[in-house]
C-alpha cells in the first residue's frame, strides 16, 4: 500500500500487520538559487587566505611573512614568521592611511624594525623598503593585509599578491 502524499491533512495512519504508523508530511521551504549557492559555497577561514593566497608561489618566489589584521591591530590570521606588532606601530600605520605622508619622516616600524616608506597610494597602500626586502600593506574596509618579502622576490611581485587579495576583500565588503 503506497504512502498517502497529501498536504491537506496533518497526519495519516497506515496499518500494516497489526502495527500502526503515523505519517506527517513535512513542508519544505524551497531555497532560492542565491541561497542554494551561498549554502554550497565552501567557507574559507582567514588562515586559508594567508596560507593559500598570500604565501603562494609567484614565479618561484614567495613572501617571507604575511598577515591579515583588523584595523585595531587584532590578528585575524598570520604566517608563522610574521612579527609581533606593537600598538604604536598599528597606530602609526592607521595615521598614515588617514593622513598620507606622516610615516615618511620617521619611517615605518614593524616589531621595531625600520622600513623606509616609499611610494604608496593615499588611503589604500603603504609600501616600505629595507635593504633587499620590503613590505606592502593594503587597507581594506575592515582589515590591513601585510606582505613582507626578501630577495629574490621583487617588490612588484609582493605588491601584486597583497593588493590583489586586498582588492578582493574590498569587493567582498571586508
Amino acid at each position: 500500500m503506497p504512502l498517502p502524499h497529501t498536504h491537506t491533512r496533518s497526519f495519516d495512519a497506515i496499518s500494516l500487520e497489526s502495527r500502526t504508523f503515523r505519517y506527517k508530511p513535512q513542508r519544505r521551504r524551497r531555497r532560492s538559487r542565491a541561497e542554494e549557492g551561498r549554502r554550497r559555497k565552501k567557507k574559507m577561514s582567514w588562515q586559508t587566505y594567508v596560507d593559500d593566497h598570500l604565501m603562494c608561489e609567484v614565479e618561484g618566489n614567495r613572501l617571507t611573512a604575511a598577515a591579515i589584521l583588523g584595523q585595531d591591530g587584532s590578528v585575524w590570521a598570520q604566517s608563522t614568521s610574521f612579527p609581533q606588532l606593537k600598538p604604536e606601530e598599528i597606530e602609526g600605520i592607521n595615521k598614515d592611511f588617514a593622513e598620507p605622508g606622516t610615516l615618511a619622516p620617521t619611517g615605518l616600524f614593524l616589531n621595531g624594525i625600520k622600513y623606509m616608506v616609499i611610494q604608496g597610494e593615499p588611503n589604500a597602500v603603504i609600501r616600505g623598503k629595507k635593504g633587499a626586502g620590503g613590505v606592502t600593506i593594503k587597507k581594506t574596509t575592515q582589515a590591513l593585509v601585510f606582505g613582507i618579502y626578501e630577495e629574490p622576490m621583487a617588490p612588484g611581485q609582493c605588491n601584486m599578491v597583497v593588493e590583489r587579495l586586498g582588492d578582493y576583500l574590498i569587493e567582498s565588503g571586508l
